[in-house]
């Protein structure tokens, strides 16, 4: 069943909608949940309140693609999760990959007074968009999925300072990108 037909489902309230969600992206859902927390039953819990959040959530909302908005559920569910969990000792490959950004993302408060933050995801999509595409896919499993520089290099068959180089250059290139648009200062 595609997107539109299980929205369509989720509009009329029927709940063969959510069965269709799991048939659809379950296996997706827990690849992201996985990636982030360690617990089989966090994974669970982060995938079923994801589909309860779109449960209701739809409508009023009526997303664009299905996909990413239960994606962006589920990673911010487990994100929360983690966060809940661990407290002050957080996983250590999220330290890493959200310091490594933290460079070349303004801060909370600088979002908030000049753009919203859809404005800045529009921006990076773009940006991403225009780079070559293994550089693209190097830096989303890195940075959406949070995979290790290992597992990507392991994955596309590079060596892992290959890997790290590619997020290097990308984050560099994003970092100059959102200064010329305006998103961060000089």
């Amino acid at each position: 069943m595609n997107d539109a037909s299980i929205i369509k489902l989720l509009f009329e309230r029927n709940e063969k909608a959510v069965e269709e969600l799991k048939r659809s992206y379950e296996n997706l859902c827990f690849y992201i949940a996985g990636n982030i927390l360690s617990l089989k039953e966090d994974q669970e819990e982060c995938v079923n309140s994801a589909y309860m959040d779109v449960w209701s959530s739809i409508p009023p909302n009526k997303p664009d693609n299905l996909k990413t908005y239960l994606c962006k559920l589920v990673k911010n569910c487990a994100l929360n999760r983690k966060k809940y969990n661990t407290a002050a000792k957080r996983n250590q490959n999220f330290s890493v990959s959200l310091d490594e950004l933290s460079e070349c993302i303004p801060d909370g408060k600088s979002i908030e007074q000049s753009i919203s933050d859809e404005q800045l995801g529009r921006a990076i999509s773009d940006f991403l968009r225009a780079q070559p595409e293994k550089y693209r896919k190097v830096f989303v499993r890195r940075y959406w999925y949070s995979e290790t520089v290992e597992d990507i290099a392991a994955f596309y068959d590079m060596n892992s300072k290959t890997v790290a180089t590619y997020l290097f250059r990308v984050r560099k290139k994003l970092k100059a990108f959102l200064q010329k648009e305006g998103f961060i200062d000089e």
